[in-house]
Order: C-alpha cells, then structure tokens, then sequence
C-alpha cells in the first residue's frame, strides 16, 4: 500500500479536519451502492466526490442487472428517480420446470402496495444514478481508477487513482468503497470472502427477439448437467427495454463440483428451449458462446463492511441476495445506508461509521442465513427437484418468489410461516 510521504494530523470531532475544514466522502464506483450514497449525501447537505474506472462514452453493457424488484424501484422513487418512463413494465411470472408452468402475479411489495417490477437496462440505470448524483453537485469523475489506499496509522488518509495514464494521490478522510464483484480496493484494506459460504456464477447473453412486447419473465427451475443431476440454480428470460431478450443461468458454488458445471451448456440448452416462444432466430451454441459472464459473492459473505474511516457496500460486501443472486436492491438500499451513516460521521465523530454493521444486519441478515442454508439443501439433487416441484404448483409458486423476495406478511401466509420457521432453525443450524 501506498503511504503518505510526510505526517497528517489526524481527525477531530464533529467530523472537522484540521484548519476547519469538513470531511468530504470519497466513493468509489459508480454502480446502483456508490451513486446512492452519494445522491443520500447530497440530499443532506454532506459534499461528496464519486469516481469510477468506467469510460463514459464506452458503456460496457455488465452480466448483472435488467429486472427490478418493486422494491427497488421505490428505492429508486426515493433518490429521485422515477425509472418506470426509463423501462419496461414487468406484470407477471412464469416458474417454470420439466414441462410444468405457473404464471403468477409479480409479489406486490409490502413497502409500497405496488407489483410495478421493471425491465431497465444496467447502462441506462446507471446513467440516471449518476445524472441524479451530477444534479445534486456530486463531484462524479468518471475514468478515474482507484489504485490503492494511502494508509496511515490504520486509517484511510488518500487514495492513488489514475486517469488517461495520469496518476495522482487524492485525500481521502471518509472513504465508501463500492466497486463492485471482487473488488481489489476492498482487499487492499483488508476485506476478504469466507470461503465455506456461497456465490454465484452467472452468464448471459441479450439476444434479438420478435415477441419483446411481452410483460413477463420466465424462470426455470430444471437446470440440469445431466438426467436427475439437477443443479441449485435457475435460468431467467425477460424482455430488454428494446428489441431484445435478456437469457441467463445461474449456478450456486454450493453444487457438486461447482467449477466444472458448464455454464455455457446450460445456457445453449435453455436458448434453444425458449427460442421459438421468443422469437429467437440466432443459433443457440453461437449465442451461448458470446456471453458474458460473472462470479459474485453473495450473503453478506465479505467482510469487514466497516473500518475505521471506510465503509463498503454492494456487490463489494457479497451483499447480494444468495437465493436470487440479484444485488441491485440491496445495493440501493445498503449505499442509502452508507450514506446515512457517512452524513453521521461527518457530523459526529468517524466511530459512527461502526453503526453500519447492525443497519446491515437488521435489513437483511436473518433471511440472507436462511438462504445461504437452502441453497446448500438446493445443491443436492433431491432439493433442486424439490424446489423445482414446489416452484411449479399453484400454492408453492407464491410462495416461493414471496420468500426468494423477502416479501413477507404479519398477516400470515405461507411465506410468512417458511421465514418464521427457518429464522428459528437458523438460530442453532450450523453455517457448515
């Protein structure tokens, strides 16, 4: 790590450096964590400054994102974001497996009464967090890499980034790091993921369609390497907002021999099932060898999130739902946190940056347990048909998006019931 190359005074109360002036954040990356703490900043009168590695005028059309929870769009409602001109309007499911289908409503989010999910492409959800950041006076630099942290002393004092091959040390005194899967300025400062819990692996391709006025996503439940080896996983196919079809797989690291399933296969095999029905005319096995793909941590399964000046949210933190492995939500919602807290530390005192763990934990912990247990059930291939069977009848499908979503309710239900009693067996089951 890269040191200062003379002493700093170190920080005072009430979040004031030295000579009076206040601690500015730094964020770095600029995905759905970063801008939504910064946009949170903003709104609360802290200055921030965000950076991110990415060329603007080279969008880079990422594995992850499309399909927004209702959740995440009144996430998104409350950052001053209106994202359903920007997309397209998702009104139905379709779970799907071995020839059996239940459609059902998309799960009407207990935070807003609304069962608005929308289809809204990662580049233009990106933009829209950044303009929205831009308006409120964020200072947004986009092309600028974080190298490495300046350390002093155990705290974050600057950052080395580099931009059109200029390096420069920033300072850096409150620092949000929220670059995303595998993130190497978060191991710089000491993150690291446990290795006996989950992630996923993901690949997809967006393909050209004829039938993309349709308003549901499909999910499949029957992956499979071979007849009965069924897989923890799912296959997903939605409509872009354009003349595209978004087709994916995703496999937990909990199957038998994670790292020899071939995603590519699956893939092939879950195009050439869905192509007629899509509208889909490229050759499945071409299509299947373009894709993208990505390895995420999923489950809280990064950590620390919090250091003595440094946060990190979002798919840094493994922080993405391990049933789904879908991280924009919890992005969101964790970078408003973040930005809650950093507002605190410049306020206060940088200890309040420790009050980000318990934030975390109250959210989503609990059912991130209960996941990281069933998709270890999912990766025999008993639980992977059980799921698929459950999955695909008419009681079973709401039930298991309303739990994959975490959409629960006091009034009771079946959904509500499954979280009760897998939050009491989480208590003593063993995390093995």
């Amino acid at each position: 790590m890269a040191r200062l190359p003379g002493p700093r005074p170190g920080l005072t109360d009430l979040g004031v450096l030295p000579g009076g002036d206040r601690m500015r954040p730094l964020i770095i990356g600029g995905g759905p964590a970063g801008t939504a703490a910064a946009i949170t900043l903003a709104e609360r009168g802290v200055p921030a400054r965000l950076i991110d590695r990415r060329d603007p005028r080279a969008p880079d059309g990422r594995v992850c994102g499309g399909l927004l929870t209702p959740r995440a769009v009144r996430l998104l409602d409350a950052l001053g974001i209106d994202a359903r001109p920007l997309g397209r309007s998702i009104d139905s499911i379709d779970l799907m497996a071995r020839g059996r289908q239940q459609r059902i409503e998309w799960p009407t989010s207990i935070d807003t009464g609304s069962n608005a999910g929308i289809v809204l492409s990662r580049d233009r959800l990106d933009a829209a967090l950044l303009a929205r950041a831009g308006e409120l006076g964020v200072d947004v630099e986009l092309g600028r890499e974080a190298l490495e942290p300046v350390i002093e002393r155990g705290f974050v004092r600057g950052v080395r980034t580099v931009a059109a091959s200029h390096e420069m040390t920033e300072p850096a005194d409150l620092v949000l790091v929220a670059d995303g899967a595998n993130s190497t300025f978060g191991r710089a400062l000491g993150t690291s993921r446990r290795q006996d819990w989950p992630y996923v692996s993901a690949l997809r391709v967006v393909l050209h369609g004829t039938t993309t006025d349709r308003t549901n996503v499909e999910f499949h439940f029957d992956l499979e390497r071979g007849p009965g080896d069924g897989l923890p996983g799912f296959g997903w196919v939605f409509p872009g907002d354009d003349d595209t079809v978004n087709i994916g797989v995703q496999v937990s690291s909990t199957a038998r021999d994670a790292t020899a399933v071939n995603l590519h296969a699956l893939l092939e095999q879950l195009i050439e099932r869905v192509a007629d029905r899509w509208g889909v005319a490229e050759d499945p096995a071409e299509a299947a060898e373009r894709a993208e793909g990505a390895r995420t941590p999923v489950g809280d399964s990064i950590v620390p999130v919090a250091g003595p000046n440094f946060l990190v949210a979002g798919d840094a933190a493994g922080q993405a739902n391990p049933l789904t492995g879908a991280g924009i939500e919890a992005a969101l919602r964790l970078g408003i946190e973040a930005g809650e807290v950093m507002t605190a530390a410049t306020r206060t005192a940088p200890d309040a940056l420790q009050g980000f763990v318990p934030r975390v934990r109250a959210i989503h912990a609990d059912h991130h347990k209960t996941g990281r247990q069933i998709v270890r059930l999912t990766g025999r291939p008993f639980g992977s048909r059980l799921l698929a069977t459950i999955a695909t009848t008419s009681w079973g499908a709401p039930t298991v998006m309303r739990f994959a979503l975490a959409e629960f309710r006091s009034s009771g239900g079946a959904a509500e019931t499954l979280h009760s009693v897998t939050k009491l067996l989480g208590r003593v089951a063993p995390e093995a």
